[in-house]
């Protein structure tokens, strides 16, 4: 793998970090334009990088061993994570300036914007160095910093609920999450003390204990069927534009997970049936879950969330069209689930309203709002976006992996249903929130542009993914990083 220096990119990492110290010293305005103009850099870099299908490490320096030489990394992978990070980044941020000043007035506060921005901003800042880190420990930085953000806003700015204040939850959070990061952190130490670095691209191999310790805290932050009792409590309960925000906080789990396997991949394919089952198994139980959670509609796409976060873990474990359809997938459900969350957010900041049992037929009060939802459920469940695409490769790597036999029928079908209860329970919701008969008195509001043009642009980006060129460009830069990082290794 080419090394050589790139300013452009480091800039474009700094910038976010530079705009949300100088948003702390200002007013909404400025914070806000701040706040979303930081993430135009990367967003550009981003693309441009994945059509010319760049594939190189930029040193930043080294420290002393075992620590080593820290990269950054720019190739199709990072560009991929990296575009829809800053575009939701760049989306939300806008969104929060309605949202945020109904919060505020509710929580009797002040506007404290500029608290609320650079926190904000450094959660997205923090996601995109773990995205282009080529070393353990800036990959750690970057979690830990993402996870002392988020948990700062739902501490200040989150809801009460189900008989637990905000800082419950925040502490609830931050106590499973951060058992991850440790675990995360001493698998790290371990690979480090063994190979006398935690530099990727000089790691060959990764010893069993180091790999079990990140596989399993990864597990717990994805999170996973089992260890998820901790995201309904954190998505349904943060400020709603962070929770669109750290959808992808989750989904990074699965993507160090994805550099990992590339570096040493042997413990994903010995474990690679038993990882399978345990992601189709947790999927269809969470996502036949997510029609119990009627009475909170936050809750109810937290939970959603926990069954998509399956098709991640499936896709690692199927080889490298395999990860393909996780960064595909990551990509469609990162930009669906921000919009759904964004439009439980327009519901509660003109209606007061998150119990589906009190909604309905709001497609005639609010149907910028509706049209908006779906898009985002199109683009979970795969419909004419991106996420078809997704699906695709991930069962094209079962039968790469596995092949198509009466032995693996099992797996498909699994997938298969997966996929599907997806779409059923994503149109199911659709009808229960925006359409049939109002279970409440409404009125007639007008939306503010802020709260939606942001939206469709997440949503129709998930269904210019699906055709080429921009498919075929994401697609050739993805496979040529994963072809890269294998054959160096």
């Amino acid at each position: 793998m080419i090394i050589h220096s790139d300013p452009i990119l480091i800039a474009s990492l700094a910038i976010p970090l530079i705009a949300a110290i100088i948003a702390s010293f200002t007013g909404k305005r400025v914070s806000a334009t701040l706040a979303s103009a930081s993430f135009l850099p990367i967003i550009a870099y981003s693309l441009y990088n994945i059509a010319i299908g760049a594939d190189y490490l930029v040193p930043l320096g080294a420290l002393p061993r075992p620590i080593g030489t820290i990269y950054l990394i720019n190739d199709g992978l990072s560009n991929a994570f990296g575009f829809a990070i800053a575009l939701i980044s760049l989306t939300i941020s806008i969104v929060s300036v309605p949202y945020m000043e109904h919060r505020f007035k509710v929580l009797g506060l002040p506007e404290q914007f500029n608290i609320y921005f650079l926190l904000f901003t450094l959660c997205g800042i923090s996601m995109l160095w773990i995205v282009y880190a080529y070393n353990l420990i800036l990959m750690y930085i970057g979690i830990e910093v993402s996870l002392i953000a988020s948990f700062l806003l739902i501490y200040f700015y989150g809801y009460d609920g189900f008989g637990k204040t905000r800082q419950w939850i925040g502490t609830l959070y931050f106590i499973y999450t951060h058992i991850a990061s440790v675990l995360f952190l001493v698998g790290a130490i371990v690979l480090a003390l063994y190979a006398n670095t935690m530099d990727l691209y000089t790691i060959k191999y990764i010893p069993p204990l180091a790999w079990a310790l990140m596989l399993i805290g990864m597990l717990i932050k994805l999170p996973s069927f089992g260890p998820h009792v901790w995201l309904p409590w954190a998505h349904g309960m943060h400020p709603t534009p962070v929770a669109a925000l750290i959808i992808s906080v989750v989904g990074l789990s699965a993507y160090i997970l994805a550099r990992l396997y590339l570096v040493s991949p042997y413990f994903i394919v010995d474990y690679r049936i038993p990882i399978l089952a345990y992601a189709i198994i947790g999927g269809v139980l969470t996502g036949l879950g997510v029609f119990r959670h009627r009475y909170h509609y936050k809750w109810l796409l937290a939970y959603s969330t926990v069954a998509n976060m399956a098709y991640l873990l499936a896709g690692l474990a199927v080889g490298p069209y395999g990860i393909v359809g996780l960064t595909l997938h990551f990509i469609a459900h990162q930009f669906g689930k921000a919009v759904l969350f964004m439009t439980a957010g327009a519901i509660i900041a003109y209606y007061e309203v998150t119990d589906i049992d009190e909604m309905g037929g709001l497609q005639t009060y609010i149907p910028s709002v509706g049209a908006a939802a779906l898009l985002g459920w199109m683009s979970l469940s795969g419909i004419f976006t991106v996420a078809l695409l997704g699906e695709f490769y991930i069962f094209l790597g079962l039968i790469d992996t596995l092949g198509f036999s009466l032995n693996t029928l099992w797996a498909f079908v699994g997938l298969a249903f997966m996929f599907i209860l997806t779409g059923y329970y994503g149109f199911w919701a659709l009808k229960e929130v925006f359409y049939g008969q109002p279970r409440r008195q409404y009125e007639k509001v007008k939306v503010d542009p802020r709260f939606v043009v942001p939206l469709y642009v997440l949503g129709l980006a998930a269904v210019i993914l699906l055709f080429p060129p921009a498919s075929t460009s994401l697609i050739s830069s993805v496979l040529k990083a994963i072809g890269t990082v294998m054959g160096h290794v």
